[in-house]
């Protein structure tokens, strides 16, 4: 997981770890990434990540001043790439459906390059911790809901795709089927109920998931 460049600033992370090495900021938050993915928010303690990071307890109470600070700042960094990667996509000047196939491309590597945060989320959204799920989703999906929406109905004003069709429904869809295929490369659990649906062979075959999802929307929305 990228951490923020030196000179950002934080609600969450103290000035001293915004100032420290990329590095060593990088390393302790791709460990508590896969701390909180393997046993979740409520088991997990700044120990276990203290620990792994080999860094003492002091200094990350330092860096964070709580195990919910910390992690509310791995949500903070994952919103602000997930937003800059989506709206990078959703503004090219290209046709709706080329947008929809660069953003299933894009949950297929982003699942490859982080895929211990989308284990982390797999975990959070089926823990029993409500305010916290509130939390998450409106951080992580409240800019990428509303700019699917938008994207959807643009495309809907210049004839793209059916105009009976509710840009909120869809959206709702797209990114479901968004969320479920990074779940499938990155949890065991998903990529074998992939594989009972498309055939073990199609699992691997990236190309041909893009290919087939792509006609189907194609198809179903009538996207021209």
């Amino acid at each position: 997981m990228m951490a923020k460049k030196t000179g950002d600033t934080s609600q969450y992370a103290s000035e001293l770890f915004l100032r420290i090495s990329e590095d060593k900021r990088r390393r302790i938050l791709d460990t508590a990434v896969e701390v909180f993915a393997a046993r979740g928010f409520a088991a997990s303690n700044v120990n276990q990540i203290a620990e792994a990071a080999g860094i003492s307890v002091g200094a990350l109470y330092k860096y964070f001043a709580s195990k919910d600070d910390l992690f509310m700042y791995l949500v903070e960094v994952a919103s602000a790439r997930i937003t800059e990667y989506v709206e990078t996509v959703l503004a090219e000047d290209i046709r709706l459906i080329s947008k929809l196939e660069r953003l299933l491309r894009l949950a297929q590597d982003y699942s490859k390059i982080d895929p211990s945060f989308i284990k982390l989320y797999n975990v959070l959204s089926s823990e029993s911790d409500g305010e916290r799920a509130t939390l998450i989703a409106r951080r992580l999906e409240g800019i990428t809901s509303r700019a699917y929406r938008e994207v959807i109905a643009a495309g809907q004003q210049r004839g793209e795709i059916r105009a009976d069709i509710d840009a909120g429904i869809l959206a709702f869809l797209l990114d479901n089927q968004l969320m479920i295929m990074q779940f499938s490369y990155a949890c065991r659990y998903y990529g074998e109920r992939l594989a009972l649906f498309v055939g073990e062979e199609n699992v691997r075959d990236n190309e041909y998931l893009i290919r087939k999802i792509i006609a189907a929307l194609e198809s179903m929305c009538e996207i021209r």
